[in-house]
């Protein structure tokens, strides 16, 4: 039995430092706030898998640290408040909005409830209080998720990483949850002569292994299909004049959103490689598109062009004036 946890122990942690090697890499090239978000997840994941392995296997530490999970849990609390606090980062950052303010305050709301808790006197009761606002915040993510996919439109890869999200958040809340209560009620132990907690929750271990997954899929698939693109994409963009495009940009009053999308209209990319390609809803690309017609006094996609080819024509013309 023993050996069958060291090697799940083992194969969790190649997962978790694999996943997290990955996306190091990828964030050094390309500096994302999502990579970041999850590389603090996946760093949060390891830390808890190292501490629950060392109380499976070193009985003096299991003592210790248990004593003072029933004392005061300020590591576990933390580890969980990141966990909670990076996934609401990441869903964010899927959404490209900012962490919202109440999203803040139930996270404060959490801290101050984990570490209340410790005040009462020691009992399953105690313990299962202790670790529920975890298991409210997935249900909370993955209702967030679900009210973001019916109130916005997004695009594919964002919709299907907010349903696995949604999915995968609100699956994992009611099995960590019945886990806890089994456990908690029927198998660990409070009394003052014996303390014995099951500190692993294999509902928890799902969570990270199915999460670990979503992140690979991103990583290998859609930020290296990305990636490509943006090179490809970028390639294309130097045989643009940088001097006649800043030129053009002043001339028509365009935004910053509103000329990297032109650039690309100009490429005869669609609204959807758009969407895909700047991380925005085809509906966000659609109303930037409508702005650039009105700016430019068009109506059809096929004008750009020469709207672009005919400025480029004055441009040289006054160059060559000058």
């Amino acid at each position: 039995m023993m050996v069958a946890i060291f090697i799940y122990n083992i194969l969790l942690l190649l997962l978790y430092t694999f996943s997290l090697s990955l996306v190091f890499v990828n964030y050094l090239k390309e500096k994302k706030s999502l990579l970041l978000a999850i590389i603090c997840l996946l760093s949060f994941f390891i830390l808890d898998n190292v501490i629950i392995y060392m109380t499976e296997f070193l009985a003096g530490f299991a003592d210790g640290y248990n004593s003072l999970f029933m004392l005061v849990p300020i590591v576990k609390a933390l580890i969980l408040l990141m966990n909670s606090f990076c996934c609401i980062w990441i869903t964010n950052s899927i959404l490209e909005e900012k962490i919202k303010t109440s999203q803040i305050a139930i996270l404060i709301i959490m801290a101050i409830w984990m570490l209340s808790v410790p005040m009462l006197a020691d009992s399953a009761l105690k313990v299962w209080l202790f670790y529920l606002p975890n298991q409210l915040l997935l249900f909370y993510l993955g209702g967030y998720c679900l009210l973001q996919l019916k109130s916005k439109q997004l695009s594919q890869t964002a919709t299907f990483y907010l349903k696995a999200i949604a999915v995968l958040a609100l699956i994992s809340g009611i099995c960590i949850l019945s886990e806890d209560t089994f456990v908690i009620f029927n198998l660990d132990q409070y009394s003052s002569l014996t303390l014995k907690i099951f500190n692993r929750n294999f509902s928890e271990d799902l969570f990270s292994i199915v999460s670990c997954l979503l992140i690979l899929r991103y990583i290998l698939k859609d930020f290296s299909f990305t990636q490509t693109s943006s090179q490809a994409s970028s390639d294309k963009s130097e045989l643009i004049d940088k001097k006649i495009c800043r030129a053009f940009e002043s001339h028509y009053q365009l935004t910053q959103r509103e000329t990297e999308i032109f650039q690309r209209l100009l490429q005869q990319e669609s609204n959807q490689e758009i969407a895909d390609s700047l991380y925005l809803s085809i509906g966000t690309v659609k109303t930037h598109v409508h702005n650039i017609f009105i700016k430019l006094e068009i109506n059809k996609r096929n004008q750009i062009n020469s709207v672009y080819q005919k400025f480029i024509s004055d441009f040289n013309v006054k160059g060559e004036s000058q």
